[in-house]
């Protein structure tokens, strides 16, 4: 599998989302993209600014969440929302590298 992609499925509680890719880490970005798409169209969220996050959990699963968790923050406390990411895993850790701009809720419309 050498293809990228990210979508969104029915969830019981909420809408789900999915990233695909050949890698843990590619998916990972993917499911962002996902969870920024649930929002925005991603195409008009410039990558002005960049973002450093750190997570770690004891298996992939829940790091995924936490990262999703991690980059939800990061759009609420910094009002902006982004539309590139980047993820180094090693064991337990995640490194993520979030780019993006403020909202501007004309242009966005959240």
């Amino acid at each position: 599998m050498t293809e990228r992609h990210w979508e969104h499925f029915v969830h019981g509680a909420d809408i789900g989302v999915r990233g695909v890719a050949p890698t843990l880490s590619g998916a990972f970005e993917q499911g962002a993209l996902a969870l920024t798409a649930v929002i925005t169209d991603l195409a008009e969220v410039a990558p002005t600014a960049s973002v450093e996050v750190q997570c770690q959990a004891p298996d992939p699963e829940l790091l995924f969440a936490d990262w999703l968790n991690a980059v939800v923050f990061e759009m609420a406390t910094r009002g902006m929302l982004f539309g590139r990411f980047e993820v180094e895993l090693s064991g337990e850790r995640l490194w993520g590298r979030l780019w993006g701009e403020a909202v501007e809720v004309r242009r966005h419309r959240p």
